[in-house]
C-alpha cells in the first residue's frame, strides 16, 4: 500500500480530506455531507470520525470521486472468461495456457483474482494488484453481490425455490441464494444473486436439488456489469466503473422475495 503523504498516526479524517480535496469544500460542509451519508469510502457509507488508512480507498461524493493527486495506483482488470479455462496459476492436472492468466498482458500475470468460476463455467472475472480491494470484493462480511444466468435442463419446481431462498445443507455448509426469479419467464433459465459464494456454490445447490445445470455465466459484480466484453478478452477498469463497482447495490427484498415463493400466482410449473 501506498500510504498518503500526509498521514498521521491513526489515519486522515475524512472531513479534513475532503476539506482539503473537495471542490469548494469546507471542513463544515464535509462533516454535513458525511452525516447526511452522501459519501463512500470503498462502497460503504463513511460516519463521522471515519479515517483513511492508505491512499488505495476510493472517496466518492454524491457520486463523483474525490482525488488526492498522484495517489492512484491500483489497477483492476475485467476479464470474459471462456468455458474450458482454471482460475489459478497453474493447474497441475491440465495444460497451464488452459487458466485464465494465460488470456493476459504478460505484465498482469501476477494479479489476484477476486473470486472463481469453475471451468465449466464462463463471465465476469475481476483481477487486481490491489489486495485490499481484493478482500473487499470476496470477502462474504463485505457482501459484494454477484449475478448469474444459470439453465437447468428443466423447469425448477416451486417448492425448490423456497428452498434455494431459505438454504439447503451440503455436507457441513448452509448454501443459499439471496435472489432467484425466472429470466423472461421461463423456470429454465434461472436469474440468480448471491451475496457471498462457497467453492460450486449454484452447481451444489441445484445438483442437490435434481437438475443439471448446462450453462452458467456470471455477468455482474456489484454494480458492474460484463457488457460487451467477448470471451477471452479483458479491459482495465477505469474511474467511473471503479465507483460503479464499488457503489452499494440494493438488496433483495426478503419479504417480497418469500412471498413470491408462496404466491399462487408464481409461475413454476408443478411436477407431474
Amino acid at each position: 500500500m501506498v500510504p498518503f503523504p500526509f498521514l498521521r498516526v491513526g489515519g486522515l479524517r475524512l472531513q479534513k480530506f475532503l476539506a482539503k480535496h473537495g471542490p469548494g469544500c469546507s471542513r463544515r460542509r464535509a462533516e454535513e455531507a458525511i452525516a447526511r451519508g452522501e459519501v463512500l469510502v470503498d462502497g460503504e457509507v463513511a460516519g463521522i470520525g471515519t479515517c483513511l488508512q492508505n491512499a488505495q480507498q476510493i472517496i466518492v461524493w454524491n457520486g463523483q470521486r474525490v482525488l488526492a493527486d498522484g495517489r492512484d495506483h491500483r489497477t483492476v482488470l475485467a476479464l470474459n472468461k471462456p468455458i474450458g479455462y482454471v482460475c489459478t496459476h497453474r493447474d497441475p492436472h491440465w495444460h497451464d495456457d488452459k487458466t485464465i492468466f494465460s488470456l493476459l498482458p504478460s505484465h498482469h500475470s501476477r494479479m489476484i483474482c477476486c473470486g472463481r468460476l469453475d471451468r465449466d463455467s464462463e463471465g465476469l472475472i475481476l483481477l487486481t494488484d490491489d489486495g485490499q480491494l481484493a478482500n473487499r470484493l470476496m470477502h462474504p462480511s463485505h457482501g459484494v453481490a454477484k449475478f448469474y444466468h444459470v439453465a437447468i435442463d428443466r423447469p425448477l419446481h416451486r417448492g425448490h425455490l423456497q428452498k434455494c431462498l431459505a438454504g439447503i445443507l451440503d455436507g457441513d455448509d448452509l448454501l443459499h441464494m439471496d435472489a432467484l426469479q425466472a429470466h423472461g419467464g421461463d423456470w429454465r433459465m434461472l436469474d440468480v444473486q448471491l451475496g457471498g459464494g462457497k467453492k460450486r456454490h449454484i452447481r451444489r445447490m441445484l445438483t442437490a436439488l435434481g437438475y443439471q445445470i448446462t450453462a452458467l455465466r456470471r455477468y455482474r459484480i456489484g454494480n458492474f456489469f460484463l457488457a460487451n466484453l467477448r470471451p477471452g478478452h479483458c479491459k482495465t477498469l477505469g474511474e467511473k466503473e471503479l465507483i460503479q463497482l464499488l457503489s452499494p447495490v440494493a438488496q433483495p427484498n426478503a419479504e417480497k422475495m418469500a412471498s413470491a415463493a408462496n404466491s399462487s400466482t408464481v409461475r413454476i410449473p408443478r411436477r407431474q
